[in-house]
C-alpha cells in the first residue's frame, strides 16, 4: 500500500496559528487545490482529532465520484458526531481509538466504526494492516503534525507532498510539522520533484528508511 502525506510549512516549521478551533490555511488557494487534487490519488485519507476539530467535513477530492474511506486517530473519542463529516453515509469512516475508549458517550451513526488501537510501538502498523483489509491501496494522511510523527517514526511514511511557504509564524506554541518531536531515526529524503509557483515552493519528497 502506498502512504503518502501532503502538508504546507512555514519558514519555521509550523503548519499554522496557535489557538485556533477551526482551518486557517497558511498557503496560497494554489496549495490548496494541490491538497485537493491530491486527495484524488487516494482511495483512503486519515488524520487527527484535532485535523478533525478544525476541518470536521468530508475531505472532498476533484471527482464527485470518489468517496475515500476516512479514518480518524482519536484516543479519547471526545469527537462531535453531529459534526458535517458523519452526515454522509455513503462515506465509510473508522475511528481509531485508545482501548479504554471504545463506547463513546454519543450516537454514533451505522457506517462509522470504533477500532482498538492502543497507542503502543505497533500502533501504526496495526492502523496500516485494518487499512489494508478495508481495500484501501493508497492512503493519504493529512496531519497534524503528532500524526506525520508517528507514521515517520514507525517508518511507514513513503512519500511527503511539502509546501514551503514564505513566512515566519513566530510563535512557539504553533502547531509544528513533526508536532515538535524528535526521530531515533530520521530518514532518507529524495527530491522526486521541485517547482515553484508564485513565491512557494512545491516538493515532492520520497522517504527511505535504513
Amino acid at each position: 500500500m502506498r502512504v503518502f502525506a501532503c502538508m504546507a510549512t512555514s519558514l519555521d516549521g509550523k503548519i499554522g496559528p496557535a489557538g485556533v478551533d477551526h482551518f486557517v490555511p497558511i498557503g496560497s488557494r494554489y496549495d490548496m487545490k494541490n491538497l485537493i487534487s491530491l486527495r484524488d490519488e487516494a482511495d483512503g485519507i486519515l488524520f487527527g482529532a484535532s485535523t478533525f476539530r478544525t476541518w470536521p467535513k468530508v475531505h472532498h477530492g476533484n471527482d464527485p465520484n470518489r468517496s475515500a474511506h476516512h479514518f480518524i486517530m482519536s484516543r479519547s473519542l471526545d469527537l462531535d458526531f453531529q459534526a458535517d463529516l458523519f452526515q454522509h453515509p455513503e462515506i465509510p469512516i473508522t475511528i481509531f481509538s485508545g482501548s479504554e475508549n471504545t463506547v463513546p458517550s454519543q450516537t454514533i451513526p451505522e457506517h462509522v466504526d470504533i477500532v482498538s488501537a492502543p497507542d503502543h510501538p505497533s500502533q501504526i502498523d496495526f492502523i496500516l494492516r485494518y487499512v489494508t483489509k478495508c481495500g484501501v491501496k493508497s492512503l493519504m494522511v493529512e496531519g497534524g503534525g503528532h500524526i506525520i510523527h508517528s507514521f515517520i517514526a514507525a517508518q511507514a511514511l513513503d512519500e511527503l507532498y511539502l509546501t514551503l511557504v514564505p513566512v515566519v509564524i513566530g510563535d512557539k506554541r504553533a502547531p509544528a510539522l513533526l508536532g515538535g518531536q524528535s526521530l531515533a531515526a530520521p530518514p532518507h529524503i529524495k527530491i522526486l520533484e521541485s517547482r515553484q509557483i508564485g513565491n512557494e515552493t512545491f516538493l515532492h519528497l520520497e522517504f527511505s528508511y535504513s
